[in-house]
């Protein structure tokens, strides 16, 4: 679960730098090519997904009881629903940045 965690954490930082970094050309190009539009797609997809996905078990976790503190737990299943309203802050902001 720790390591599902750290992955859904991470997605985060890699659509941001993405982002960032291709409005800004600081990707030497690669932000013209196909596989760019490929990968942030794919990211823009898969991070809410799996935020949902994390919010979902960390509730599960809390609601069935696992051997932690109530308090740890607490804190995880509001730290996944901040990742998820931070997920679909940041795809609606992307939203805005299309222009066809």
């Amino acid at each position: 679960m720790a390591l599902f965690r750290l992955v859904v954490y991470l997605l985060l930082q890699l659509l941001l730098f993405l982002f960032v970094a291709g409005s800004k050309d600081m990707l030497g190009g690669w932000i013209q090519a196909d596989s760019a539009m490929g990968t942030l797609l794919a990211l823009f997809f898969l991070w809410p997904i799996s935020a949902v996905t994390l919010c979902g078990f960390e509730i599960k976790y809390f609601c069935t009881g696992a051997r932690k503190p109530q308090i740890k737990r607490a804190l995880l299943t509001v730290l996944a629903l901040l990742v998820l309203s931070e997920a679909l802050a940041i795809d609606i902001y992307l939203l805005t940045q299309v222009r066809m």
